[in-house]
């Protein structure tokens, strides 16, 4: 009997053991998330470092976000090579889904703001369980239109997913500068209305290099979508807001076409807005041409009337037409779109950093050190606005907010894409933060 109730008690430790065990290895495969990031000169060097911080904690990850800056031989700045880039990745990285694009001259993770002075690449690994990743990207070129791009983006992901016939909680877009509206419009004729659409335009050197890159997997795009479908069961929180303050001057757009908006209170707009930012545009008007930097700073915004409330949506004016003194934006305008004036400085832009975070954690309460990693996406003009000194302030803000420890990758972009109550958008200026926390 004894001998019995001996064996009885050692299954019994035996079970309770791997009962410890097979928690603790559940508890193990929970969602993790791990950045890497580079300034070495060359691609493969580069890939290489980061690669190693990420391989200890996560050998083999599900999913990497992946952000470049990309050399432009053109204006004599130094950069990687995109296809250089992802092939790397994808050798020391098999297997992975991959998912992102260039980024405008700098890269932001948890751990700082990377320039470089050749170059700058991060990364950021996540594996779980708990979120199925679907990656796909499309040349528009490829397409009758942008939209019908957007559409077989998007059925491509949610089919990469393995969850055809299904809606994702969120979608992932790196897209190309003159093309997102289109390509929103054909992601939302296959989801619908509800699902956010976040992210921005691959980046470059210059808004006219046009040597900007989209990333899928194992292919790089030109005027092309990266996308990706995220299954999870996961909080998401997210915040989408305009860069800037917005000011008393306001309007209605009496005639516009595409990006162009020709009169403001039927009048040519460049003279309504150098009214309203006193005299700023004053010598453009008259030769015409690009005006930043005199609009660095300064931005119209498209007053968004829905049943959940009213937002404002940033537009950046680019230039000025002398002929007949409209103006050039970089986003969608429409005859009869209400706009406001909205203007700032560094500071503000570095202050919108931590009021997104905050409006993103308290969209699904997620506390501070709760968030298990996040993507921030940031315009391309902040970065430039801000002085360099400065720019690591963008990351202190984020991390002093949602917590030092939640790691996040942050590109810089042309344009963002987001939503304003139900319907996602296209706008500029403007600062967006994604993060994941645990279900309760």
């Amino acid at each position: 009997m004894r001998k019995l109730l001996g064996v009885i008690i050692a299954v019994l430790v035996v079970v309770a053991i791997a009962g410890y065990l097979l928690t603790r290895q559940q508890t193990e495969e929970e969602t993790k998330a791990v950045s890497g990031y580079s300034v070495k000169d060359t691609e493969i060097e580069a890939v290489e470092e980061a690669v190693s911080m990420i391989k200890p904690h996560l050998p083999k990850p599900d999913y990497v976000i992946l952000f470049s800056t990309v050399e432009d031989k053109a204006l004599g700045r130094k950069g990687y090579n995109p296809e250089t880039v992802l092939k790397e990745v994808n050798r020391l990285l098999p297997n992975t889904k991959v998912y992102g694009g260039t980024s405008q001259q700098g890269i932001l993770t948890k751990d700082g703001y990377y320039q470089g002075d050749n170059a700058a690449l991060a990364m950021l690994a996540v594996s779980s369980p708990r979120i199925t990743f679907g990656v796909a990207g499309v040349n528009v070129n490829d397409y009758a239109s942008a939209k019908e791009a957007g559409k077989a983006a998007i059925q491509n992901a949610i089919k990469d997913a393995g969850k055809e016939g299904e809606y994702p909680q969120l979608i992932l877009m790196t897209g190309s500068i003159g093309n997102e509206e289109e390509m929103l419009a054909g992601i939302e004729d296959v989801i619908g209305w509800g699902i956010p659409v976040i992210g921005g335009s691959a980046g470059d050197n210059s808004i006219f290099s046009g040597i900007y890159r989209e990333f899928a997997n194992d292919k790089t795009y030109f005027n092309g979508v990266s996308l990706t479908a995220i299954f999870t069961d996961l909080k998401i929180g997210y915040a989408y807001e305009a860069g800037f303050d917005l000011k008393k001057e306001k309007g209605t757009i009496t005639k516009a076409e595409g990006r162009v908006i020709y009169e403001i209170n039927n009048r040519p707009a460049g003279e309504v807005l150098n009214e309203w930012c006193s005299g700023c545009l004053s010598e453009k008007i008259k030769t015409g041409g690009s005006t930043m930097p005199e609009t660095l700073f300064l931005s119209l915004a498209k007053v968004i009337k829905t049943e959940s409330g009213t937002y404002y949506l940033s537009v950046a004016v680019l230039g000025v037409n002398a002929e007949d003194k409209s103006l050039n934006t970089f986003a969608n305008v429409m005859t009869g779109d209400e706009i406001l004036l909205m203007e700032g400085d560094w500071r503000i832009y570095v202050e919108k950093a931590k009021t997104v975070s905050k409006k993103a954690m308290s969209s699904k309460g997620i506390s501070k050190g709760e968030a298990l990693f996040g993507i921030y996406t940031s315009c391309a003009g902040i970065r430039t606005g801000t002085p360099e000194q400065e720019r690591p302030k963008i990351v202190s803000a984020v991390s002093e907010e949602v917590g030092k420890e939640v790691p996040f990758i942050g590109p810089f972009t042309f344009g963002e894409e987001g939503p304003l109550g139900l319907v996602n958008h296209h706008g500029n200026f403007i600062n967006s933060l994604i993060l994941f926390s645990e279900k309760k």
